[in-house]
């Protein structure tokens, strides 16, 4: 089995107009073709389409109104990248339709985030497109504009714009034919020739208006040592910004590499447990229960902007909602408002997938490191916020665990890691040593059950402890650094509790 890694290739800064020139006129020709195929009818024919998304349409009809002539493989690379936007849409249209029925009369707050992703899960909905959070998000924005929920998707989304000129070549010629781009490795001297087609004009009317420029790249290490195990597929041509504001194009190369198969043999685990204050804890332990490492607490390392960010987004939208109360949501004041809350939430969003690599970085490493088996975390249907935490809490929680789990599962599959999920319910009340019912409380010298309790306690009197009535101390001190968060642990932190 193989899949894609991809890596950028930086295209040589003196000849930036020219790649400026081909990503204008991609900007320009893909969004003319957007708005042209931003219909219910096209929505439901590319999601019923099975095939490549630009052999959905016909080559030349979506280009007939531009005076400009366009090479054929650029215009079925343009066609590929707005049929695969129309695609994603279709899918959060579906999830946008499934979601309609259980939308509460008001806002939607986090209590019936949790019951809409409930009711969607026995369908598949929520765990199968990943669209719930972000329809939610704009759901809970057009709320705020209009004081109801839309009808139909298209009130809620309007037709999408590309703000930048990414291409995704098409490789149907191959590397070294190819119409639009060509490129060829040579592994003895590790260099990449590329040849790349670009516009002479903004507005290219003829063929000699287009030129082919050659150009030979070193590379860098890790490409060579990927091209090592693979071999290179059709490049995306990527407009990017410095932190200066500088602009450069690169080629992003997609390596095909053969994935390494994962064992049935399981001597060690890297198990996981989502915190609500850390991201997440790990322990490796073995499948017969003896604990190999300390704890390890993976907590994002840009947490307090997060919290900042959060803070303006809140006074924002309580901001709007005195607005809309005074009959005020028609004024400049609205729409400025509203477009620093959509400012703030665009933030958010860049912050959270921050988080996501982050964190699935960070565990990944610790897997290498000890050479683990497999990778364990706990299902996500059994999330749920402490009492009197955060909303922040909340959002970094349910939002981003999803995308974490993803991420790991990505990056573990190239390194032979299985990755599985348990199922928690229960499990903080097991006993470790005895299996019996138990309980959290307070501290070694109370009884009675405090949820958030640091300590655990069996139920059964002398329960695994020689006989002894009373708190465990292996479990006590497994429970003061894995269960101070107040979350139920996944089953296989039963293992945990012997060890520390």
């Amino acid at each position: 089995m193989s899949d894609y890694l991809s890596l950028p290739i930086h295209l040589p800064d003196e000849d930036e107009p020219q790649f400026e020139r081909l990503a204008l006129l991609t900007h320009r020709v893909a969004n003319h073709v957007l708005e042209n195929t931003w219909t219910q009818l096209h929505l439901n024919g590319i999601a019923d389409a099975s095939h490549q998304a630009w052999q959905y349409f016909g080559e030349h009809e979506p280009f007939e109104d531009l005076d400009l002539y366009l090479p054929s493989r650029f215009r079925r690379c343009i066609l590929q990248k707005v049929g695969e936007t129309l695609r994603s849409h279709a899918d959060r249209r579906d999830a946008f339709q499934s979601i309609q029925s259980v939308l509460p009369d008001h806002k939607i707050r986090r209590i019936h985030r949790r019951r809409i992703k409930t009711q969607l899960w026995d369908d598949g909905d929520y765990l199968s497109s990943g669209y719930v959070d972000i329809l939610i998000d704009q759901l809970n924005s057009y709320y705020d504009c209009h004081g109801m929920y839309p009808d139909t998707y298209f009130e809620l989304q309007d037709c999408p714009e590309y703000n930048n000129g990414v291409l995704p070549y098409s490789a149907d010629d191959g590397p070294t034919s190819g119409q639009a781009v060509k490129y060829q490795y040579d592994i003895e001297n590790e260099t990449l020739t590329i040849q790349l087609k670009t516009p002479d004009t903004a507005s290219p009317e003829t063929r000699g208006d287009w030129s082919w420029t050659e150009y030979e790249r070193g590379g860098y290490e890790a490409f060579h040592d990927l091209l090592a195990h693979g071999g290179l597929s059709a490049p995306e041509f990527q407009p990017s910004r410095r932190k200066t504001g500088d602009a450069y194009y690169e080629l992003s190369f997609p390596v095909e590499v053969e994935q390494t198969g994962t064992s049935d043999d399981t001597d060690c685990v890297l198990a996981l447990d989502a915190g609500m204050r850390k991201d997440m804890t790990a322990v490796v332990v073995t499948d017969d229960g003896e604990q190999l490492s300390t704890p390890q607490f993976i907590r994002f390392t840009d947490r307090e902007k997060m919290r900042r960010l959060h803070r303006e987004r809140t006074r924002l939208n309580t901001r709007l909602a005195e607005l809309r109360r005074d009959g005020r949501s028609h004024t400049d004041e609205f729409g400025h408002i509203h477009s620093e809350y959509e400012r703030v939430n665009t933030k958010i969003k860049h912050k959270r997938e921050q988080l996501t690599h982050d964190v699935a970085n960070q565990v990944l490493a610790l897997a290498v490191a000890h050479d683990v088996d497999a990778i364990v975390h706990e299902d996500l249907r059994s999330l749920s916020p402490p009492r009197n935490e955060s909303t922040l809490s909340w959002e970094l929680s349910s939002w981003a665990r999803r995308d974490i789990i993803e991420n790991i599962k990505y990056r573990a599959e190239y390194v032979g890691l299985a990755v599985d999920r348990v199922y928690p319910k229960g499990t903080s009340r097991s006993c470790p040593r005895c299996g019996s019912t138990g309980h959290t409380c307070k501290s070694p010298d109370h009884h009675h059950e405090q949820w958030w309790g640091g300590h655990f306690r069996c139920d059964i009197p002398g329960g695994g402890v020689r006989g002894r009535p009373g708190l465990h101390r292996g479990a006590e001190r497994g429970s003061r650094v894995l269960q101070r968060d107040g979350r139920a642990r996944p089953r296989f932190q039963v293992l945990l509790h012997g060890g520390f």
